[in-house]
């Protein structure tokens, strides 16, 4: 039995799940299996899957005839019922992990008896090159070493709740396989997107305790075509969906009374950044999507959850306009009233709460998604730029300022452009 079983999820992704595969193979902790299961490609992905197979004994493909709709949650699951190692950690098909990761999450897990074990991650953007700080980053400042959180001993909840708003994403963790199995802790599969948010709160409500390695040790691949993260459109509303798998939960465990609050939490994080990317009439889709779900939380929940924000916070004005189904209101504090205030909010959010740098990719990214229905229009937008990451020199903060500038000068320069080439509603008749 081997003491840990990597999952390695795939789709469509012949130009780097070599490169994933390389990473994994070539891990200092070598006493691992390899489950690879590639969800239905199209293109030459399973084939690569099946050459490294044959190199390796470690790898065990399990390859999909057709895509199917629970996408990932499906890879992954059939990758959790099939593993056999003491631990299970995850990796997406076009990710790349440090050669030593795995060693240092289980070795940290083993030391502290943890049922989880979680290490820092940075976002390699596919475009440029570039490594950025994620979301939480943040959260790791006082966490010098590798530290343990004691989730047994805490009746309120404290530790939980504070590792429930790290971002959900597994594969910078490993997991005890057998409290996955006690637990039958599996990833929701259904037409969904974001699905490991349910298996993160599942998996910190049920653990023991969680070993905390501050290192990064993996590279998170954004900005790629064909990535969820680059979706922009209603499917972007589906995250909201799994507030009632977890309110389900919390509530068969006995457990609502004390996470609720933490779950409306969560709410209002998404729809921070979901609000900021609707569009038309997906605004009013996403007002009519929260009002339900607001109305299931007391008033005293509301508050207390609104009371734990600066007051004035856009996101607590959408949360009471919600509870009061008041659109206008809620349209007024999203910024809907104009179609550019969207595009301003979404950078005076990343750059409150993540910084200059941060906020200079998101932009980036956000512009060549806009722009990539286009290809050939992409080409005008791009920047040489340098390799790899980018410190806090000064130099670093002029070159994000210098793409923002570029960014939003060729943007202005590319709207002028189709204001005067969009036919006259007499040109379309």
């Amino acid at each position: 039995m081997p003491k840990l079983s990597v999952i390695v999820t795939a789709y469509n992704i012949e130009s780097y799940i070599a490169q994933c595969l390389d990473s994994v193979i070539g891990q200092t902790m070598t006493d691992i299996e390899i489950i690879v299961v590639d969800d239905g490609s199209t293109d030459s992905t399973a084939q690569i899957i099946r050459d490294y197979a044959g190199r390796d004994d470690r790898i065990r493909p399990i390859l999909f005839e057709r895509n199917t709709i629970g996408g990932v949650a499906s890879a992954a699951n059939a990758g959790l019922d099939a593993a056999t190692g003491d631990y299970v950690g995850f990796a997406d098909g076009d990710d790349i992990c440090d050669t030593d990761m795995f060693r240092r999450l289980y070795q940290a897990a083993v030391a502290a008896d943890a049922d989880l074990a979680m290490c820092q991650y940075r976002l390699l953007d596919e475009q440029t090159g570039v490594l950025a700080e994620p979301a939480d980053s943040h959260r790791w400042a006082d966490i010098g070493a590798t530290a343990i959180r004691d989730l047994e001993g805490d009746p309120e909840g404290a530790n939980r709740k504070w590792l429930l708003e790290f971002v959900a994403v597994p594969w910078r963790k490993i997991y005890r396989r057998a409290m996955l199995e006690r637990e039958a802790i599996r990833f929701p599969v259904g037409d969904y997107f974001y699905e490991d948010n349910p298996f993160h709160w599942f998996a910190v409500l049920s653990a023991n305790r969680v070993a905390l390695v501050p290192q990064a040790l993996c590279h998170h691949r954004v900005a790629r075509v064909g990535q969820t993260m680059a979706t922009v459109d209603d499917r972007l509303l589906k995250i909201f969906d799994h507030e009632a798998t977890i309110r389900a939960w919390l509530k068969s465990h006995g457990r609502d009374d004390v996470y609720a609050p933490a779950l409306l939490t969560w709410v209002l994080a998404q729809l921070s950044w979901v609000s900021l990317r609707a569009e038309g009439e997906m605004q009013r889709r996403l007002f009519d999507k929260l009002v339900p779900i607001v109305q299931g939380y007391s008033d005293g929940v509301v508050d207390g959850v609104a009371q734990g924000h600066v007051r004035g916070n856009r996101a607590v004005t959408m949360l009471h306009a919600l509870r009061r189904k008041d659109f206008a209101t809620f349209s007024r504090a999203a910024g809907y009233r104009l179609a550019e205030k969207s595009l301003i909010g979404l950078g005076l959010h990343h750059l409150r709460h993540t910084g200059l740098r941060h906020t200079a990719g998101i932009t980036a990214r956000f512009l060549r998604s806009r722009l990539s229905r286009g290809r050939a229009a992409m080409a005008a937008y791009s920047l040489p730029v340098p390799k790899g990451r980018l410190t806090t020199k000064l130099s670093d903060i002029q070159f994000s300022l210098a793409i923002l500038q570029r960014r939003l000068d060729s943007l202005e320069q590319e709207l002028r452009q189709l204001r005067q080439d969009s036919p006259k509603d007499d040109d379309r008749a």
